[in-house]
């Protein structure tokens, strides 16, 4: 399959563009010019010939005046505007939206999983007892980008969509009126997409009914919910998000941004620099020392800025957030061990499914005010460091380090890759860290195709019931054993 077949491409509007340079290069060379022949009264030239270049230079300078106040109001026009999603674009933008909502009104995103709006949810109660609000917001990066790409991968099952476009995201933690971190960085937001079901297995498929949150599968639902009698088309249920991540990196417009402040600040250092020397060696001839600043400053400084410009940008393409190192081979060969060993047990493995259950079960762990109570927690007292982590970046760092196999059971230990906002004695502290799992499944049983651990149906009675908090089916009273069907933690350790 080509890597670059399966490539979209989705263009995003600039309702504002940015700056032009053009503006700024005509405005600076007009006044450079009328400088530099005004400059000429200074001399023993003529009379006429003084007051003709004083006069030419004046004029040149009243011309480029407006050429860089255009400039400016372009520039102030670009900084203060905040570009808005747009719900008709597809999911991408409507799940980013609704993450805004959830953040700044508590409305619950309809575009994701159960797994991701059940940690958000524990995330909250976490907020709340420590009596913090976290503003979350994202909006697509200013000006000029590649708007939203998507990568597809199908499977026998399903089609997952890889969309991920360039963000500027703001992040505030607030207690009371003090503003306790505040913090704005632009990023790549990666959304993981379920979408495009096969039809032939849709009474095999099961996800969570939107309205009551019970599971069945597609096919229950399009004839009508068993629990809340809801009918459901297949285009209410999908596409549904099935994980989120984000992973730091400057958009065009910053890079273009940060380069005209380099040049430009070079230039006017340069031009300072020169004035006097130039000054002292034409033996006070003004037009010769302006004219010798100049072109040093428009040469020497331009060079040199563009030189550092360059090395900050290169600088930029490894700035990893106070992410640790990730190594590259195991990071690149791990995926690939994964799904070699997985498809042996289920031929319908999904390494996007894995990886976005993996994801929310250790959000969950980490989120639950009391993790043994999860059914899919069965692990020893929970590192104390866990209970001040406010908010959990993944960053796409995940690390297979060892497998081992003890009769059905098959056990995975892998390692995690996050950036991490704690509160230390009232304080906010960003970390990198990484997460150690030790996950486990019965390899016996194959793992039923869905997108949500928080609801499942008793093995016993078929009775849909949330999974992630009881151990018991409340209709039978059956213990749930949840490695039958799904990936539980038996281990998870916290390295920072």
């Amino acid at each position: 399959m080509s890597l670059l077949g399966d490539l979209t491409m989705k263009g995003r509007k600039e309702e504002v563009r940015q700056a032009d340079t053009a503006n700024l290069i005509k405005g600076a060379s007009l006044l450079m010019t009328g400088s530099l022949l005004a400059s000429c009264a200074t001399t023993d030239w003529s009379f006429l010939i003084r007051q003709l270049l004083l006069g030419t230079g004046v004029v040149l300078c009243i011309l480029g005046i407006p050429f860089l106040k255009r400039f400016y109001k372009e520039v102030k026009d670009f900084r203060e505007y905040v570009p808005a999603w747009d719900k008709g674009r597809g999911i991408f933008d409507r799940m980013a939206l609704q993450l805004n909502h959830w953040y700044e009104k508590e409305e619950e995103p309809v575009s994701c999983d159960g797994d991701t709006l059940y940690y958000l949810k524990l995330q909250k109660e976490r907020l709340d007892e420590k009596r913090i609000h976290m503003r979350n917001r994202v909006y697509p990066a200013r000006g000029k980008s590649f708007g939203t790409a998507t990568v597809s991968r199908k499977s026998a099952w399903y089609t997952t969509d890889m969309s991920y476009e360039n963000i500027s995201r703001e992040l505030q933690f607030i207690r009371g009126t003090e503003v306790l971190y505040q913090r704005n960085v632009e990023q790549v937001m990666y959304e993981i997409i379920a979408h495009s079901p096969n039809e032939r297995e849709t009474a095999h498929l099961m996800v969570t009914c939107p309205n009551c949150g019970c599971v069945s599968s597609v096919e229950q639902l399009g004839s009508g919910c068993p629990y809340c009698k809801t009918q459901f088309r297949v285009k209410d249920l999908f596409p549904r998000v099935i994980n989120t991540y984000f992973i730091r990196s400057d958009s065009i417009s910053k890079n273009i941004t940060q380069q005209r402040i380099v040049i430009g600040a070079s230039m006017g250092v340069m031009l300072l620099i020169c004035i006097p020397g130039s000054l002292i060696s034409s033996n006070g001839n003004l037009p010769a020392a302006l004219f010798t600043a100049y072109l040093a400053a428009l040469i020497g400084g331009g060079i040199f800025g563009w030189m550092a410009s360059a090395g900050l940008l290169l600088t930029s393409l490894f700035q990893r957030d106070g992410m640790k190192h990730l190594p590259l081979i195991p990071f690149l060969s791990s995926k690939s061990k994964i799904k070699r060993m997985m498809t042996a047990y289920d031929p319908n493995f999904s390494y996007d499914k894995f990886e976005g259950q993996l994801v929310a079960l250790i959000r969950m762990v980490v989120f639950a005010k009391e993790p043994q109570n999860l059914t899919a927690y069965r692990g020893k007292e929970r590192d104390a460091r866990f209970q001040n982590i406010l908010e959990m970046t993944y960053t796409n760092g995940m690390c297979l380090r060892n497998v081992k196999r003890q009769g059905d059971d098959l056990k995975l230990t892998i390692r995690t890759w996050w950036i991490n906002y704690s509160e230390e004695q009232g304080k906010i502290k960003k970390t990198g860290d990484l997460i150690d799992v030790t996950i486990c499944r019965n390899v016996a049983h194959r793992e039923v195709p869905g997108f949500s651990v928080t609801s499942v149906n008793c093995h016993s009675c078929g009775a849909s019931f949330d999974a992630v908090r009881q151990r018991n089916c409340p209709y039978c009273g059956t213990e749930y054993h949840m490695e039958e069907d799904y990936w539980v933690i038996e281990e998870m350790k916290l390295i920072r």
